[in-house]
């Protein structure tokens, strides 16, 4: 019987009996201290049964995130410690993070059922993804509660589960296109179901978490976080997660990896003088191209460091920079972050610097957290009007009136999407997403909206969409 509750966030998790499950001698120091050797009877002794029937049990999704989500989310080796020990931990303490566990795991869940040949069935893996869905509103809802309620907001709970719901808001975009291609239904015009708005949102969310902490003392009406350090080591890497790491793929052995390094330079410099054409015209006041100017610089810097790691070029002095960048965006220097472990903050920070062996998905999500409202306002509503399939005939210079300002978004957003290509597989949820969202954006705007604003640019060259039309072929013969 389940001990008594403390406050709402909380969970009472009883101190007594822990049995093992049988760990190797080479990892027993870690899952000592894991939630892994906890068996089900006492997981289900933490969370008793409230499933309704035909749905996945807390206690399954609870154990599916330790044996593979934990193991899958990055294979960046110092991310391991934290994704199988100290978030399971927090989850045990906080129902918030315990929701966003269960989301991400039930994602995972769902794309696995995706990807196995033959895949799922269709009920099964819209199941696995409203499961899924339930978990990440009472987490979500959790969070805004405890947001609202300055005296015992906890900021721990609040930032583990951030982290745990961006893979989560990115895995259910696809597998909701998959189960959209699947049910059969075909639809003319029918949009896209996929936007970057929540995963906007959790990221500036975490972001200002950690920028908003007083630098020397705990943060006035903030209440501290329980001691969650479980002997965790920032730098260490479960064997597990180890035979994995060599696999990754990095700019420069993904399929799409040498051609993006080798074309991306010179589509960049003609994104720069369409840049350069419409402020010659329009003029440096208009806030709206400073804006996109803005996001295409950041965009630069992305694209620059990311190829520059692997290059023998790359010096001190630019990783230097880099750090520079990285602190001004996530964690000032001065702050010390007095109400968060020092594992949370390690992970919560971590990727925003690349390194030659790390993986860059997070690295290349910081383009959603640095760039300006005044861009995202401009862009968000042209997203949404993806469309799923080709509007074909119907597509014409008359259904597609785009303002230079709104051409050169969509134009910044798709040479984003394309350096998201080299994660699909480094990352399973982000998988097959940027290629099912830029396919969308050229479902609805065409290969040649920026043709009909910029007639010197070559038709047929715009560099996004060819990358894109390469990657298809790839596609269809694996």
């Amino acid at each position: 019987m389940p001990g008594k509750k403390g406050p709402r966030d909380e969970l009472s998790v009883p101190s007594s009996v822990r049995v093992t499950l049988s760990p190797s001698t080479s990892v027993s120091s870690y899952r000592e201290q894991s939630p892994s050797t906890r068996s089900a009877t006492e997981a289900r002794t933490f969370f008793p049964p409230t499933d309704t029937p035909g749905e996945l049990s807390d206690t399954d999704l609870y154990h599916h995130y330790l044996q593979h989500t934990s193991r899958t989310l990055t294979y960046s080796k110092n991310d391991q410690s934290a994704l199988q020990i100290g978030i399971p931990t927090l989850a045990l303490q906080s129902r918030t993070v315990f929701h966003s566990v269960l989301a991400a795991s039930a994602a995972c869940l769902a794309c696995d059922m995706i990807s196995r040949q033959p895949p799922a069935k269709v009920g099964a893996v819209k199941q696995a993804l409203v499961t899924g869905y339930r978990h990440y509103h009472s987490a979500s809802e959790r969070m805004r509660e405890s947001m609202s309620s300055l005296d015992t907001l906890k900021l721990e709970p609040l930032l583990a589960s951030a982290l745990m719901l961006v893979p989560f808001a990115t895995a259910s975009q696809q597998i909701n296109h998959w189960l959209s291609e699947n049910e059969g239904v075909e639809e003319a015009r029918k949009p896209l179901s996929s936007t970057p708005r929540d995963i906007i949102v959790i990221m500036r969310g975490i972001r200002a978490t950690l920028q908003t902490l007083d630098c020397e003392s705990p943060v006035s009406g903030i209440a501290p976080s329980p001691v969650t350090d479980p002997g965790i080591d920032d730098h260490s890497i479960l064997p597990e997660a180890r035979t994995r790491a060599s696999g990754i793929a990095t700019p420069c052995n993904h399929t799409m990896g040498p051609i993006i390094a080798s074309t991306s330079e010179e589509a960049y410099s003609k994104l720069q003088q369409r840049l350069d054409y419409a402020f010659y015209h329009w003029g440096d006041a208009n806030d709206t191209l400073a804006a996109c100017a803005a996001a295409f610089d950041i965009l630069k810097d992305i694209r620059s460091n990311a190829f520059s790691r692997y290059s023998s070029e790359s010096s001190p002095s630019s990783i230097s920079s880099l750090d520079d960048v990285s602190q001004e965006l996530f964690e000032p220097q001065s702050m010390s972050l007095p109400q968060v472990a020092s594992w949370l903050r390690s992970f919560a920070n971590r990727s925003v610097v690349p390194q030659p062996t790390e993986p860059l998905t997070r690295y290349f999500l910081t383009f959603l957290v640095q760039v300006s409202q005044a861009y995202l306002n401009l862009v968000l509503p042209l997203l949404d009007k993806r469309l799923e399939s080709p509007a074909g005939a119907e597509l014409d210079d008359r259904s597609i009136e785009l303002t230079m300002e709104q051409a050169l978004a969509l134009d910044i957003y798709a040479h984003w999407s394309v350096l998201m290509f080299l994660v699909e597989e480094e990352s399973w949820w982000i998988g097959n997403l940027p290629f099912v969202t830029l396919s969308g954006l050229v479902n609805r705007f065409g290969n040649n909206f920026v043709t009909r604003l910029w007639p010197e640019e070559e038709k047929g060259r715009w560099w996004p969409g060819g990358m894109l039309n390469i990657l298809r072929e790839i596609k269809q013969y694996r």
